[in-house]
């Protein structure tokens, strides 16, 4: 009998031991794989917002080609009566205002000189 009780607390100190144990490494391949995933979702976002950074930086490129195309266009088809026009015509339309109004201020000086 004297056996057994110290036999009995050996076994339940050891099953405890190995509880926390298997616990602990369940837990560390949990954190393990949760980190894991946290990374694979900062890697995609990151990756994300770069196409996207590219697709504007090119999408915005595409736009001053074509305002570049139809200013030279405007400076090389209409003379200053018809681009006078388009700007009573387009008042209300800024960013064209401020485009013809530079445009016709640089033929000025141009002619001008």
């Amino acid at each position: 009998m004297n056996w057994l009780l110290p036999g009995l607390v050996g076994l339940v100190i050891g099953v405890l031991l190995m509880f926390f144990i298997m616990h602990r490494r369940h837990d560390d391949k949990n954190s393990v794989a949760m980190k894991k995933q946290l990374n694979d979702y900062q890697d995609r976002v990151e990756n994300h917002f770069a196409k996207t950074a590219d697709l504007i930086d090119h999408l915005t490129d595409s736009y001053k080609r074509v305002f570049d195309h139809l200013s030279e266009s405007a400076e090389q088809l209409l003379d200053d009566e018809q681009i006078q026009r388009q700007i009573i015509n387009r008042k209300k339309r800024q960013v064209t205002l401020n485009y013809l109004s530079d445009s016709n201020s640089k033929s000025e000086e141009m002619e001008d000189q």
